[in-house]
């Protein structure tokens, strides 16, 4: 979440938009990776990456698209594709950065409460099979119980992935529910939900925030991609501006 690709930017008639050629084929994984927790764990290492490689894949197709959309016979299905495809990214990529952060919510509250040695024996109790998973969780609270700074470290990386999950979430909503993201049962309804036209200056999907005849913003699928993957370059700044020990 840079200062050049910041959600709530206000709409311009100038490109805000690097060339793809400049974009990793890792990037978006290893912002991922970067992320404390996230790294110990192989199920979101393997989500992270096929994130990234379809990521990858919707980037080329983008490109395509805005070199094209404007011609006699624009890219149709291609675009089509998109607008299928886009939101399918979307919620995978909701869904792994909300499991991330509940892992992170759960590891900051049981250190915070001195319970972490009783969870971690729960999760390794014998259940009369191997379960994967409950082992992995029982060690990255162990992991956590002798590295007091990783729970520190999830409390910062949860501070300056806010606003990007905030927005992701909204978009997420919209998409899946038809509904306006906010606190409490009852919920607006969404204006449009899934309604999208390729970026002029990118080709990726644009999707309209609102909240009843409010437009909040616009955001592209890009957007977010880019958000995940300058997650890394803010970590300095993140650390400056926000001491870890602070509540979020």
């Amino acid at each position: 979440m840079t200062d050049a690709y910041e959600f709530g930017d206000e709409r311009d008639d100038e490109p805000r938009y690097r060339d793809v050629a400049e974009i990793g084929a890792a990037d978006l994984y290893e912002a991922l990776m970067s992320l404390a927790g996230f790294a110990a764990n192989p199920y979101l290492a393997m989500q992270a990456s096929q994130l990234c490689l379809v990521d990858n894949s919707l980037n080329a197709m983008e490109l395509e698209v805005m070199h094209h959309q404007f011609d006699d016979e624009p890219p149709r299905g291609k675009i089509a594709l998109l607008g299928a495809l886009s939101p399918m990214w979307i919620f995978a990529a909701y869904e792994l950065f909300r499991t991330w952060r509940q892992r992170c919510d759960d590891v900051i509250k049981l250190a915070e409460n001195s319970g972490i040695d009783l969870k971690a024996a729960h999760l390794e109790r014998d259940l009369g099979y191997r379960h994967y998973d409950r082992e992995l969780r029982a060690q990255q609270l162990r992991d956590a119980q002798e590295r007091p700074e990783l729970a520190e470290q999830m409390r910062l990386d949860l501070r300056r992935t806010e606003m990007g999950f905030t927005t992701l979430e909204f978009i997420r909503v919209a998409l899946a529910k038809h509904e306006v993201s906010k606190k409490g049962n009852k919920k607006p309804i969404a204006f449009a939900p899934g309604l999208a036209r390729p970026n002029r200056w990118c080709g990726s999907m644009e999707y309209e925030l609102s909240n009843g005849g409010a437009i909040i913003s616009y955001v592209t699928r890009r957007d977010i991609a880019e958000t995940i993957r300058f997650i890394r370059r803010r970590r300095i700044r993140a650390m400056r501006i926000w001491p870890a020990s602070e509540p979020i």
